[in-house]
């Protein structure tokens, strides 16, 4: 493709764009993976949910647990401890994908045990931010949309973490060093 033609009519944004292609490349390989656990984080949440609804011990245990707490309702605690079911094995997913392919450079694609603890600990902030928002939309909307809105909520949150915590370029390291966190 030409890009003179397009530099004429952009003159001013066309560098910017260019300085943030590598940014843009990476949000955009962060949001398909994104999509492709989310459908993973999804599903785990659903089955749980309802497999903690569908238990009549389940239920009486956060009934329970509810009253002791005086922190919500059972259906509460419920959607809060499904939530977090999909959101372990959800994360686990992402690092590897995201260690493989949206930070390769920075990881050097290994897996580490150390930036797998880096990673989900960054992913606690989204997880709040995701479990917050879901049983705060879940109050007056129906499950479904409320699972959305917190994902949504907990892209931007992930994204913002992983870029510029977990896999950000640490100085003095090669590549592949750059998300052993020993620099």
């Amino acid at each position: 493709m030409d890009t003179s033609r397009i530099e004429g009519l952009f003159p001013r944004a066309v560098p910017v764009v260019q300085r943030r292609a590598g940014m843009i490349r990476k949000a955009a390989s962060f949001a398909v993976i994104g999509v492709v656990n989310t459908v993973v984080d999804a599903s785990v949440f659903f089955v749980a949910l309802m497999g903690l609804q569908s238990a009549g011990a389940s239920v009486r245990a956060f009934e329970t647990a509810a009253g002791l707490c005086g922190c919500g309702d059972a259906d509460d605690l419920m959607l809060i401890a499904a939530n977090l079911m999909g959101w372990v094995v959800g994360v686990t997913g992402s690092y590897v994908l995201n260690s493989t392919f949206t930070f390769a450079e920075e990881s050097g694609r290994t897996l580490r045990l150390r930036d797998y603890g880096a990673f989900a600990a960054s992913g606690v902030l989204g997880a709040i931010a995701n479990t917050a928002t879901l049983v705060l939309v879940a109050q007056v909307m129906p499950v479904w949309f409320a699972k959305a809105c917190a994902i949504l909520v907990s892209f931007v949150v992930n994204f913002t973490m992983s870029h510029f915590v977990v896999f950000r370029k640490r100085r003095g390291c090669t590549p592949g060093e750059a998300g052993s966190g020993t620099a």
